[in-house]
């Protein structure tokens, strides 16, 4: 018996929605709020979110009637960005390697290793969407393409100017001793109809939150229950706040609090033109590699977020 490769090429077509939605949702961020629900579909280029919001004011019971209070419907848009990613891949390259033995006999019309290459671009692409998610921004001064197609978090955040600082100005860098006051600050901050959230996440960058783990650690707090080294997230010390490391803030000494259910992702994903494929081609005689997207983020309630600057 010997390994009969002509059915790759189906193989992975068969699997380009699942690789779709590993580029997608496979992120830190991403996933997270994959997981909890916060994923909008179906946004072809813009999507409201339809918010709704109410008060009640208690009178004192009589006879009579007096109506009171106001329901309130408001909308917050997700704006997607449209994303390609396009490869082409000749087979041909490869004879005079090891992969030579890998490639069907005569003129290839498929790439060996089709499944591996989706996978890692899948990898890699859900390691720029991360950090698209929190520095995208489409202004014109951004020439970065993998930042431009869309609005991050934190540009929308900060484009609403109705936040909570999480920074009274008195803190001009993070380190390893001073950010426990940085997250007591925070913390300190977030809004009373928000902290007792039982989702309520303080996200950074891995590299704060190695800073903030050695805080802890030094302090002789060691009371985690597993490793937060390796999972990135761990609950803050006498609090309710989960503080979870993202690769989409490193380096940016950004962090963001609120409710994870404030928080949303926009994709269409039910549409054919967001797919991954591979495909011979026989006019350029070369195999060639899909995958378009459509992507956007939005903050539902921007007076719910403590954002903290330097």
């Amino acid at each position: 018996m010997s390994f009969n490769v002509t059915g790759l090429t189906n193989y992975t077509d068969e699997q380009s929605t699942d690789l779709l939605v590993k580029a997608l949702f496979s992120g830190k961020t991403a996933k997270l709020l994959y997981d909890a629900g916060q994923v909008q579909v179906g946004v072809k280029s813009a999507s409201a979110l339809n918010i709704l919001s109410s008060d009640v004011y208690f009178q004192s019971d009589s006879c009579g009637y007096s109506p009171s209070g106001v329901t309130n419907f408001t909308q917050r848009v997700i704006t997607v960005g449209k994303i390609k990613v396009e490869e082409t891949l000749c087979p041909k390259t490869l004879e005079a390697k090891w992969m030579q033995t890998q490639i069907a006999p005569g003129s290839p019309t498929q790439v060996p290793f089709e499944v591996q290459i989706g996978m890692e671009k899948s990898k890699v692409i859900a390691e720029k969407l991360e950090i698209a998610m929190w520095q995208g921004t489409t202004a014109t001064a951004n020439t970065n393409p993998n930042t431009n197609k869309f609005d991050g978090l934190l540009k929308i955040i900060t484009d609403s100017a109705a936040f909570v600082s999480g920074n009274t100005g008195s803190v001009t860098a993070v380190t390893s001793t001073n950010i426990g006051t940085v997250i007591d600050a925070i913390y300190a901050a977030v809004p009373a109809r928000v902290a007792d959230k039982e989702n309520l996440k303080l996200f950074m960058g891995i590299d704060n939150f190695k800073l903030a783990l050695l805080n802890l650690k030094n302090a002789n707090l060691f009371n985690y229950a597993f490793d937060a080294s390796t999972a990135l997230s761990l609950v803050y010390p006498g609090t309710n706040v989960e503080i979870i490391g993202v690769g989409g803030l490193n380096g940016t000494n950004k962090m963001v609090c609120t409710n994870l259910d404030n928080i949303f992702v926009g994709t269409d994903l039910a549409n054919e033109e967001e797919d991954t494929k591979f495909w011979y081609s026989e006019d350029n005689d070369e195999v060639r590699f899909r995958m378009t997207m459509k992507y956007g983020t939005q903050v539902a309630f921007p007076d719910q977020v403590v954002y903290f600057t330097l």
